[in-house]
Order: structure tokens, then sequence, then C-alpha cells
């Protein structure tokens, strides 16, 4: 074997010594709300994911496949508190990143607002925040946005006006002991990293509407970002043995 050969096998082990070091975005949940119509709409509860890992089905209240939620019945409801769950469980050690397009709300009442995000529970038919959400972040008529640590409204920031519609995201890291959330407007930070005091109980992601308004959500995602750069021992170890076989064949 010349050396240049030599050179080329060393580099190209290199490659996929470092590439079998890192753990790529994974997908664990992806929604487009493509399956329904406007026209005809179906309930999105009991419908599967477009993408999903197992046979985890949606949990969902008034919330159809096309994204949007059922007509509201007055201007002034402060009922049809309805959301959209889930199931997922947090591991230690990871980077989650949920994220969904959400229109303004309308109609309902102007205390209103439609929100995203991690939750202890899945009760379908009551407020978001009362299935101890946290973090999570919500919507409102005027554009305004609020963040929360949670659990439920605590720990709260006002974000400032949005468009009509726009991307929200939450950033849950779960790497150290004290884990910690950050939120994104359209791609940019709003807040955060925040570290909880007590890490909170996280049993589904979702989202959800609050007195009566109207709203549609779009490419809802959940993925686990974690990233190891370092290449692995294994990788090494076998980089380290093929190097000493072409050393021997000169």
């Amino acid at each position: 074997m010349n050396p240049s050969t030599k050179t080329t096998t060393l580099a190209g082990l290199a490659g996929l010594a470092l590439a079998s070091g890192s753990l790529q975005a994974a997908t664990i949940y992806s929604e487009t709300f493509s399956d329904g119509s406007v026209a005809t709409p179906t309930d999105l509860n009991g419908s599967t994911p477009d993408v999903t890992i197992g046979v985890n089905t949606w949990s969902a209240s008034e919330w159809q496949e096309n994204g949007s939620t059922t007509t509201i019945a007055t201007s002034t409801s402060t009922t049809n508190e309805d959301s959209a769950f889930l199931a997922f469980t947090p591991t230690a050690g990871n980077i989650y990143t949920l994220s969904a397009t959400m229109s303004v709300p309308t109609g309902g009442a102007t205390t209103g607002w439609v929100g995203l995000g991690f939750a202890e529970t899945n009760t379908t038919t009551g407020s978001f925040f009362s299935n101890n959400a946290a973090p999570w972040i919500l919507y409102r008529p005027d554009t305004n946005v609020d963040s929360f640590l949670g659990v439920g409204a605590t720990n709260s920031a006002d974000e400032g006006n949005w468009s009509v519609s726009a991307t929200f995201s939450l950033v849950l890291n779960t790497e150290a002991a004290a884990w910690t959330a950050e939120w994104f407007i359209d791609g940019g930070s709003v807040r955060g990293p925040v570290a909880y005091g007590t890490n909170p109980t996280i049993g589904y992601v979702g989202f959800g509407r609050e007195n009566g308004n109207k709203s549609s959500i779009d490419n809802f995602s959940l993925s686990d970002n974690s990233v190891i750069t370092e290449p692995s021992t294994t990788a090494l170890i076998g980089l380290g043995g093929l190097a000493l076989i072409l050393r021997r064949r000169k």
C-alpha cells in the first residue's frame, strides 16, 4: 500500500470515528395536521401523529386533524378550555425542543389564549396550565406572548407582541441536575436559559386554548437535540488498530 493510500484510509476512518460519536437530532413526534380538511374536519383525538415513537396517539378535545378548533359559541365564552396531548417523559442528559406554529387566537374572551408546552397531566377539557404545565408559553388575542417556567401559571415573563402567526419553541435541557428552560419565537431566544429549583414532573407535551378562543396549530414537533461531538472510544480503538496494521505493511 502506498503512502497516499494509507493517508486516505486513515483520514476516512477518522471521519467515521467522529461521525460515530455524534448523535443527530432525533424526531420523537411530528404533526403537520394535513390529515383533515377545513370543510369536513375530523377529530384529532385518537389519531396517530405523522411521526411517532411507539404507538402513541393524540388525546384531545375539540381540536381537529387539520390543526383547528371547533367554532366557538359566543364572543365572551369563558369555557371551552380544550387541549391536545401526546405522552412524553424526559430523561436526564438530553436536550429536547418542542415547537409549533400558532395563529393568533380569535373570538372568545379577550383574556383567552392558545398555549404550547410540557405538562404533568393530560386533562383535555381543562385549562392547559391546570395540567401543571412547565415549561410553557401562551399567545393572546392581542398578539401578546407570555412565557412560564411553571408549574402552571407561576414564574411568568411578558415577551411582548408578535405577528398574527408565529413559531414558538421551548428547549428543555436535562443535562445538569437542575434542568433549564429556554423560550424562542420565530427562531430567536426571548428568555432563558432559566434553571429550575425543583425539576418539573412531565408526562406529556401538547397545546390548548383558554376561554373559548379559536386558533390553529401547524408543524408541531418534539425532538431530542442532544449532540456528542467527541469520537466514541470504540471508534478510536479501531482507528489505532488500523494505523498499526498499516505501519507494519510499509
